[in-house]
């Protein structure tokens, strides 16, 4: 032991930074590191530059949160490693390299000023017996992790982007690696250091070379492969703007910026298109910076395309294509659209030339970007937080503007405008869902504690009627003093925002929120998770602050005081079977967006407490798997075989479930479509509907059924 700590803390053990390397090699690898960082830093001027073309609309977080995210997304890389294989190939990768190069750093911070001053080298004792094993070890990481990803690509997933120059990075690196090694290895053989195995990769390569060379054979070839890896490394960092690489700058800017938030949605001002005669992104120069610098945080991994319900379903959008399709229209016509002069804000004042490619038909198509149902689940899984769905949006508003949405989806707009509901129905009938349930309104109950947010799809279609009928049925059992608006509510504009028709959804919004005001209205309930989002995240931009909770949060809250008489048996209705095997589809705004995934099965437990069992499907929680209805596709008319409700059907029978429990109106259209598409006698249910299968006879109820 004695020796140990002798050894460790020897000034000898130790290495000389440029051993071998004769002065002017050394003056000439300076001067090509110059060379190397000056074309890095044009290329990232470059970069930045096209970012800049965009609108203003990117900002840093707030100190703490930007190194929340640097430490959790881009250090930690815990978004990445979500998927194994390749997610913890590319984690191995990353540290690997950040590792080297930061050990490289260390290794010049220690020798320039040790030139100068000698007291200042700090390389030596146990310092560096750990800063060795350590870069050893970060050298092992980096080929694993070049090895790992090329076998993926070996394997060609369609989903991820295939590139001839990801195959040269990937051989550059691991290349890198292996002759940093050989390096290790040669130097170790001529310069027989003190305690030669701290660098025990290049310790056991030195082995299998022998020791029986002379030492200028050696001498000879440690400068050959020293300059070979030291090119290598240089070019590595020179083309770093110009390859796949860059999605590691860009990314971690992205991720330490303000990355997008699930559901919320940019507001478009009268005044804004006033001044610019815009409504949405026509052109490239239309998206906003961050949206710009997203493009180049792309790796093309492809797990977008995987999570992406319209690409599974065989419509032609894919987030990764949408997103790749951009960031090359960006580096056609980018370059000659920073030359152009700026507006006062430094955003590019001069569009693309007529003559040349064009963002809307040439880069992506109409058919493309109304096949999205701004489910997220592209932007949940991206592992640095790019948003396709936000791009798609704010490419819809101009689709809008300029008169390009006709059809079944253009006559709901209409409906919404002129009747406020898509319906098309008159307000006179929207409290016919609730005839027979003594339902107060606001007016009539003025010091209610809780207002039920019903929507238009609980006011209109006859079968979501009864998922409000039974939620009824349940505050009243429990004796929670709520009350609606009645005829005073509107739609609150949720399919017509994410459609693009921005201001249809803002003279709702701003109706809605003037009559919420009005009754001085706290807290609000609602069973729709496309309200629950737009009441939570839109209407706040409108001057509408208020505590939103889901029906399922509500009845999970009832169960746990107690306050629900359950003293039924879990009878169904009658000529209906009992539930004996329950699947929870959950609802994409309620559980991705939302984050709200442990209340619906709360309530579940306690609708199945009779003796049915409970199962989960594959993609469930945050990771469930859209019905097709979200983002106004409700509206859309499509073939059968293109139905993403038919896939989420089909999982949701193939746990063997006799009923499907769902959380969301629009699920409840969709999935009972694709159910009885697949010729199944399971019934789908709202999780309020089985809940209430509990609870006593309602002689309301018996005498005015909603069918």
């Amino acid at each position: 032991m004695d020796f140990i700590r002798e050894t460790l803390g020897n000034t000898k053990l130790t290495r000389e930074t440029f051993g071998n390397i004769p002065k002017p090699s050394q003056v000439l690898f300076y001067a090509l590191a110059v060379l190397a960082c000056s074309i890095l830093a044009y290329g990232l001027f470059c970069r930045a530059r096209l970012w800049w073309l965009g609108q203003p609309g990117w900002r840093w977080r707030s100190l703490g949160r930007a190194a929340t995210g640097f430490f959790r997304e881009v250090l930690g890389q815990r978004r990445v490693v979500r998927r194994l294989f390749a997610g913890w190939s590319h984690f191995f990768l990353f540290w690997g390299f950040a590792i080297l190069f930061i050990g490289t750093l260390l290794l010049m911070a220690d020798h320039w000023p040790a030139e100068i001053w000698p007291a200042w080298h700090f390389q030596y004792g146990l310092y560096y017996a750990v800063y060795k094993m350590t870069l050893d070890t970060a050298g092992i990481a980096l080929i694993a992790g070049c090895l790992l990803l090329a076998y993926r690509r070996w394997t060609r997933p369609s989903s991820l982007g295939h590139n001839w120059r990801d195959w040269a990075i990937l051989a550059a690196l691991g290349t890198m690696g292996l002759s940093g090694y050989v390096v290790e290895a040669l130097r170790l053989l001529w310069s027989r250091p003190l305690l030669p195995g701290v660098s025990y990769v290049g310790y056991a390569l030195a082995q299998l070379i022998g020791h029986g060379h002379s030492d200028a054979a050696l001498r000879t070839a440690h400068l050959c492969v020293w300059w070979g890896h030291a090119l290598l490394g240089l070019t590595i960092v020179a083309v770093f703007p110009y390859a796949r690489l860059f999605h590691a700058i860009a990314g971690m800017l992205n991720i330490t910026g303000e990355p997008a938030q699930l559901g919320a949605m940019r507001p478009v001002s009268l005044e804004e298109v006033e001044q610019t005669g815009k409504v949405g992104v026509g052109n490239i120069s239309d998206f906003t910076r961050g949206a710009l610098l997203q493009l180049d945080g792309c790796m093309e991994c492809g797990r977008c395309q995987e999570a992406c319900p319209a690409y599974a379903s065989g419509k032609p959008l894919t987030p990764r294509g949408v997103v790749q399709d951009v960031k090359r229209l960006l580096g056609t016509i980018g370059p000659a659209l920073a030359r152009q002069p700026r507006s006062a804000d430094g955003a590019a004042a001069a569009e693309p030339s007529p003559a040349g490619p064009q963002l809307h038909e040439d880069t992506v198509t109409a058919e493309t970007l109304w096949a999205c149902t701004t489910c997220s689940a592209c932007v949940e899984v991206c592992p640095v937080r790019i948003d396709p769905a936000g791009m798609i949006i704010d490419m819809r508003r101009y689709l809008v503007a300029e008169g390009q949405l006709s059809g079944p989806p253009a006559t709901s707009l209409r409906r919404m405008e002129n009747s406020n509901n898509p319906w098309g129905l008159p307000s006179e009938q929207r409290m016919e869902w609730a005839d027979g349930l003594d339902v107060p309104t606001v007016k009539q109950r003025p010091d209610f504690e809780i207002l039920y947010w019903v929507g238009c799809a609980a006011a209109y279609d006859r079968r979501v009627r009864r998922v409000a009928r039974a939620f009824v049925r349940l505050m009243q059992a429990a004796g929670v003093r709520f009350a609606v608006l009645g005829t005073e509510e509107r739609c609150t504009g949720d399919s017509a925002r994410r459609m693009g028709e921005e201001f249809i959804f803002q003279s709702l919004a701003t109706a809605n929120v003037e009559t919420l005001n009005r009754y001085k209205v706290r807290k609000i309930v609602t069973h729709c998770p496309h309200c629950f989002n737009a009441l939570t995240k839109d209407f706040p931009q409108f001057g509408g602050h208020y505590e939103v909770v889901h029906h399922s949060q509500l009845l999970a809250e009832l169960l746990r005081q107690g306050r629900l008489p359950l003293d039924g048996d879990g009878a169904s209705r009658p000529g209906q079977p009992r539930a004996k095997r329950i699947t929870l589809h959950d609802p994409c705004y309620l559980a991705r967006v939302n984050e709200i995934t442990a209340p619906p099965r709360e309530v579940l437990s306690q609708a199945v407490s009779d003796g049915a069992t409970l199962v989960e499907m594959a993609r469930r929680g945050r990771t469930t798997f859209c019905c097709g209805a979200g983002g106004g596709r409700m509206w859309f008319e499509e073939a059968p075989s293109q139905r993403i409700g038919n896939l989420r059907a089909q999982e949701a029978l193939a746990t063997g479930a006799d009923t499907v429990a769902v959380a969301c109106p629009f699920c409840m259209v969709m999935m009972t479509d694709s159910v009885a598409q697949a010729n199944s006698e399971a019934r789908v249910l709202d999780i309020a509907e089985l809940l209430a299968e509990r609870l006593p006879d309602s002689p309301a109820e018996k005498q005015n059924p909603q069918t």
